[in-house]
């Protein structure tokens, strides 16, 4: 039987976007392949025995990490549970589709990967100065 506590933990974690958990997290930047601004674009989607497949791409405006160009189109992955609302293992990144922003990405195989299980976007307008003095500190050290 579940208490009172671990079923609004339970409940949290299973209901709160991915987008509503933004943060700036050193660790992540400095472990992120290419870190850009840019809006994610959703392809298409399929089911398969893990949940639904997405694939999209990241439309890059801005490189401030790594290796790519201004206007490339970076392809871009994720899977959700079938069950609506579920986010407690993965990420819906459904809700970024459209909306400008920092990508922390890692490259895996032919295409990218948010970074972090649940810190792979951050809005721009909120966390850009933050995260170009983290990166700068990087760099100088």
């Amino acid at each position: 039987m579940y208490t009172a506590p671990a079923l609004l933990i339970l409940l949290a974690a299973t209901t709160i976007p991915a987008g509503s958990q933004e943060r700036v997290n050193p660790s992540g930047l400095a472990r992120a392949d290419l870190v850009v601004v840019g809006t994610l674009h959703r392809d298409f989607k399929f089911p398969w025995l893990d949940g639904w497949n997405e694939r999209g791409h990241i439309q890059v405006e801005r490189v401030l990490k790594g290796n790519s160009q201004s206007g490339q189109n970076l392809p871009f992955a994720w899977a959700r549970d079938f069950r609506q609302g579920w986010s407690l293992t993965r990420p819906d990144w459904r809700g970024q589709a459209g909306r400008r922003g920092i990508w922390l990405l890692s490259r895996e195989g032919g295409r990218y990967r948010a970074n972090d299980l649940f810190g792979g976007f951050l809005g721009e307008s909120e966390y850009l100065p933050e995260v170009l003095r983290i990166l700068a500190d990087d760099a100088r050290r």
